[in-house]
């Protein structure tokens, strides 16, 4: 029934625009409502709800039509450059915030305020239609300040740039089957990382050769755990180690040769204690299958993931007894996590910028976002939101330290970055030559990873 009155009253509105409406418009007014047709790339938001949103600002700008399109993830980067370079690709884009650096010559700063058409149409009977000249401010730095969670602003800014805004905001959590932690006689989800190691030794099961029949949780290698760049990120902020400062890596920083009391040292040494056979925490290895998988079939007992995990897994394993809890918290007076999430941006070469930026600008209202994270299931990035989501018992989880979760790669080439600590944990698990002090040769380890990353900065 909406969708009907949506559509009638975009068809009743384009009558008096481009028909009869149009004939006592001057030249300028009629500039101002040429027909304007935005192309939207998109990669994991619904595009249900940005159609949704896409047919209201029809509503207010009826002049413009905007097309979503979905793009899938690993092809994304090849269509975007060659799209942009045969002069065909879209107007606004989804994108990683992590890619910002990598796509800034690509993507058009926000400006100050942009300049739309204001359509009015009066009178009952006979139809007037009125154009006027509209100039809307966009956000300022400030404002983006106070309104959004802090790891917004610090995202988005490259140099005196803005480059887009999000529709919504997510951070890491931990995902249980709870069937199997209770047949493991553990009663209650870990809050504390002690806690946490403990049920994954009480839920680990081998066979009489020792292999892993059932993981406590898919975590320690690089190769088959997506977020192995996230946990390791993870664990050395809450160990007082960030991975970043502006375009500096220092997580490596000071390292020495031997410190084996180093906070990145100690976070990798505790990452990959869940991948060596000879210590109690032994639940992983690089054998196994990729981590979502093994958890959505019933093979591993806890998985770290985010909100956007969710649907998938509902889909693969939609009989499990899921429950989700905050992650655990090395320090619960200074809690830490980590943000990943996408900003929706306008592309420089768009011929249609004014319009592009308000459409965001009217995205990203707290109406829209609200109705957006409710019906995709994802954290609110809004400040004014946060205490509402809260009562959402699936997504507490990721709202309850969305006010302290932080990106941690503001780089120009994100994958190879992230692929530097996938392979720094793998080299770590790697056995040490016999002549090497293994303090040593696991400090060389994280340095190098340190160097590469920077190498992408």
């Amino acid at each position: 029934m909406y969708k009907n009155i949506i559509v009638l009253t975009i068809l009743f509105t384009s009558v008096f625009l481009f028909g009869f409406g149009c004939k006592g418009l001057s030249k300028e007014q009629q500039q101002l409502i040429k027909p304007v047709t935005l192309n939207y790339w998109t990669v994991f938001n619904d595009v249900k709800e940005l159609q949704r949103m896409a047919d209201e600002y029809k509503l207010r700008r009826p002049y413009v039509t905007v097309k979503v399109r979905q793009v899938r993830y690993e092809e994304f980067d090849q269509l975007f450059t060659n799209a942009l370079a045969d002069d065909v690709g879209p107007d606004i884009v989804s994108m990683n915030v992590r890619w910002i650096g990598e796509h800034e010559q690509r993507l058009m700063p926000m400006p100050a305020s942009v300049t739309v058409a204001n359509v009015q149409t009066k009178g009952t009977y006979i139809q007037e239609t009125l154009v006027t000249p509209e100039t809307v401010a966009m956000p300022t730095l400030r404002a983006i300040q106070e309104k959004f969670v802090s790891t917004v602003a610090e995202d988005i800014v490259i140099g005196k740039n803005m480059y887009g805004l999000p529709l919504a905001l997510d951070t890491m959590a931990l995902y249980y089957n709870k069937d199997l932690l209770d047949q493991a006689g553990v009663p209650e989800a870990p809050k504390t990382w002690s806690d946490f190691l403990d049920a994954v030794k009480k839920s680990t099961k081998f066979d009489a050769s020792g292999n892993i029949v059932q993981s406590g949780v898919a975590m320690g290698t690089g190769n088959n755990i997506d977020n192995a760049g996230d946990l390791v990120a993870l664990l050395m902020m809450q160990n007082g180690r960030d991975m970043t400062e502006g375009k500096s890596v220092i997580f490596a920083s000071g390292i020495g040769n031997a410190a084996t009391n180093h906070p990145a040292m100690q976070a990798a040494s505790f990452y990959t204690s869940f991948a060596r056979p000879t210590l109690e925490s032994y639940s992983w290895n690089e054998t196994q299958e990729n981590a979502l998988t093994s958890f959505t079939r019933g093979k591993s007992v806890f998985y770290f993931g985010f909100a956007y995990d969710l649907p998938r897994i509902q889909a693969q394993a939609p009989q499990m007894n899921l429950e989700i809890v905050s992650v655990p918290q090395l320090r619960s007076d200074a809690p830490k996590n980590v943000a990943n999430y996408w900003i929706e941006s306008v592309v420089k070469k768009s011929k249609n910028p004014n319009e592009a930026w308000d459409f965001i600008r009217f995205m990203v209202s707290s109406q829209n976002i609200a109705a957006y994270t409710k019906a995709t299931n994802r954290p609110t990035p809004l400040r004014e939101q946060i205490a509402a989501q809260r009562e959402d018992v699936r997504l507490a989880p990721f709202v309850d330290s969305v006010l302290v979760a932080k990106n941690w790669y503001r780089g120009k080439d994100y994958e190879p970055a992230n692929q530097a600590i996938r392979s720094m944990v793998d080299n770590l698990l790697k056995p040490v030559p016999e002549n090497q002090d293994e303090a040593r040769a696991h400090a060389t380890i994280i340095n190098n990873a340190a160097r590469v990353v920077q190498q992408t900065m």
